[in-house]
């Protein structure tokens, strides 16, 4: 039996939903019942990682666990929290959500923690496999307001060139990782197969929507104000400015890898592909 955290987000919520699709018995933790999709062989259970008595019984019978969780700065407490629960579980085979450039080096609190998690996972005694995604092509989702409003988009990023991947390769490598234990031991760098800078990205997005965007290279001191002000938290805004910066540089952060290729036996999405697939969500609310 496979355990999925994080069932109702981009990634996990496609994991279940390629799981289900596969005929392979799962179970789903969810915090709020609510929030639950129907699919055929998910057996969804109620439980927090933020609250580690709600999780023995959801973990009890499994074998396998797909973690995942937000980035947020106790992104750390609540991994160790299910690796707990899964060692004292029984739990075999751990599959770890992870982040390109996880290091104890990292500028970026997201990989610093990513990295923590990742050695306390290797220490663990449980088979385990590290999946460290590159920029996900629906962030730019978080924008979609901006871009209904006011047709811009925004980073910070420059013209570094990003091989954007999509949540839904993402999934699909995770889901073969999962199902095939021939993967335990290894650390894969996933990406998408083509690299282009936030601006490009923006002209494809303006195309795939028939709607003139234009591209915001936004200084970071500008971008920090604009997102605290928006509701994120200082330490994830700092780490995506982090981030930005990387890929203003270039160089690593360029790196292009044929996982999605290899392991699905399908190429991965482009962003065009993307694009066109979201269309409405960067339109919705211009046409209400």
């Amino acid at each position: 039996m496979i355990l999925v955290t994080g069932g109702t987000g981009a990634i996990g919520g496609e994991v279940v939903r390629l799981l289900s699709r596969a005929g392979t018995p799962s179970r789903a933790l969810i915090r709020n019942p609510n929030q639950r999709q129907e699919f055929p062989g998910i057996n969804w259970v109620t439980a927090d990682l933020d609250k580690p008595a709600t999780l023995p019984s959801a973990f009890a019978g499994c074998t396998t666990l797909f973690l995942l969780s937000g980035n947020g700065e106790n992104a750390a407490d609540l991994q160790h929290n299910a690796l707990s629960a899964a060692r004292q579980a029984g739990i075999a085979q751990v599959v770890k959500l992870s982040a390109f450039g996880a290091s104890p080096r990292s500028n970026s609190l997201i990989g610093r923690l990513h990295y923590q998690i990742e050695k306390e996972l290797e220490e663990s005694g449980m088979a385990w496999t590290m999946l460290r995604p590159h920029h996900f092509s629906q962030n730019l989702l978080s924008q979609a307001k901006n871009i209904i409003k006011d047709g811009v988009v925004y980073s910070s990023s420059g013209d570094g060139k990003i091989p954007f991947v999509d949540t839904r390769d993402i999934a699909a490598v995770a889901v073969v990782t999962l199902t095939q234990p021939s993967h335990a031991g290894k650390k894969y760098v996933v990406t998408g197969g083509e690299k282009i800078s936030y601006r490009e990205a923006t002209a494809i997005l303006s195309k795939a929507i028939g709607k003139s965007l234009r591209f915001i290279d936004e200084p970071p001191d500008e971008a920090r104000a604009r997102l605290i002000g928006e509701g994120q938290a200082p330490a994830l805004v700092d780490s995506l400015l982090a981030i930005a910066a990387y890929q203003r540089a270039g160089g690593p952060t360029e790196t292009m890898t044929t996982v999605v290729q290899d392991l699905t036996g399908k190429p991965p999405r482009t962003f065009a592909e993307f694009a066109r697939d979201y269309a409405d969500a960067f339109l919705g609310a211009a046409t209400a």
